[in-house]
């Protein structure tokens, strides 16, 4: 199949494009508008482009060298902010947190020649249905994934996340008792485990979801439900009720992935630095689920994730484009390791 570029390949159409993708309000749940729009794209552009039982949209081209996965997620939290371009920067909701990244990774898919796959993901602001459903026609190699790290940083860790429920049932007592109650009881278990809590990637730590008490005729009752953000190598206790686990991700620095993107930093003029990040990514289910080296990369400052004061850099975003093409022109220079899914 030809494939065409953009229609010139330039910023401004870059800039275009992510503001429109911008316009649409997509928060969780709501990202087939979002899917639709980057379809249209990726067909006019001649890719083999689809939509999946799930909702993600996907594309693939064929050519030299190992299998490269570009994945970004379409979803946003909640919270419409109104989009403007000012002073070199484009505000509204998800410019950071990832349309922007998404945006990039698209038109380094388009603008590159290799051997290609591009996926949107839903719900990566949920349970990341979109990633754990991910079918694809081969075996990645090498994984990106769309997030902001900064145009001169690449991400190659995130901490696991781990949703556990505990209850308690007393026996009820009279008030004046010293006894301890339910809420004591889960307010000791609490302070039990923010004992191992750390700094740092290398760190447990965590916060409380909800915490609840009531009565019955013959019972305290109580429930609390927290959420940890885990190290690598972290097991919860097996008697704990765990809701949701997603253990932590990391990469090795020497991995080719890293030093290919480290390399491309450095052609852009820029200092390179590695990033571990405390949160939870798209990255640590694609990594694991394909075995395949991982690192996340896109342009904006993720101290603006999820506030009402999402922008981001359009110099930055546009840089971050180039570095990708860079990384995706050397990786495809290697010799091809493709295979296929079974």
């Amino acid at each position: 199949m030809s494939f065409r570029r953009t229609r010139n390949g330039g910023a401004e159409e870059k800039v275009e494009f992510l503001e429109e993708l911008l316009r649409i309000y997509s928060p969780n749940g709501r990202e087939k508008e979002v899917a639709e729009l980057i379809l249209d794209e990726l067909k006019r552009c001649g890719a083999h482009a689809w939509i999946d039982d799930v909702g993600n949209v996907l594309a693939e081209k064929e050519g030299n060298g190992p299998s490269i996965l570009l994945a970004g997620h379409m979803d946003t939290v909640a919270g419409f902010i109104p989009v403007r371009i000012e002073n070199g920067y484009i505000w509204g909701r998800g410019s950071v947190d990832a349309k922007g990244p998404l945006s990039a990774l698209l038109f380094s898919f388009l603008e590159s020649d290799g051997n290609l796959m591009f996926a949107g993901l839903v719900d990566e602001e949920g349970s990341s249905r979109g990633a754990r459903n991910l079918e694809l026609p081969r075996r990645p190699n090498y994984i990106i994934v769309g997030e902001p790290s900064g145009h001169d940083c690449v991400t190659i860790g995130y901490k696991g996340s781990l949703t556990a429920r505990f209850r308690v049932e007393v026996e009820r007592f009279h008030e004046s008792s010293c006894m301890k109650g339910a809420a004591e009881l889960l307010i000791e278990r609490w302070v039990e485990i923010s004992r191992e809590f750390g700094d740092g990637f290398y760190g447990l730590s965590g916060r409380i979801l909800s915490f609840n008490t009531s009565e019955d005729e013959f019972h305290f009752l109580g429930e609390m439900v927290v959420n940890l953000r885990t190290p690598p190598g972290y097991r919860p206790p097996e008697e704990w009720e765990i809701i949701s686990f997603t253990p932590a991700y990391e990469v090795s620095p020497r991995s080719v992935l890293v030093r290919t993107f480290v390399r491309a930093i450095r052609r852009i003029g820029a200092t390179p630095r590695l990033k571990r990040k405390s949160g939870t990514a798209d990255m640590n289910i694609l990594g694991p689920a394909f075995s395949a080296d991982s690192v996340a990369y896109g342009p904006g400052d993720s101290r603006l994730d999820h506030t009402p004061h999402e922008h981001l850099s359009i110099e930055e975003y546009l840089m971050s484009v180039d570095v990708l093409k860079l990384v995706i022109e050397e990786l495809s220079r290697a010799p091809s390791q493709a295979q296929a899914v079974h």
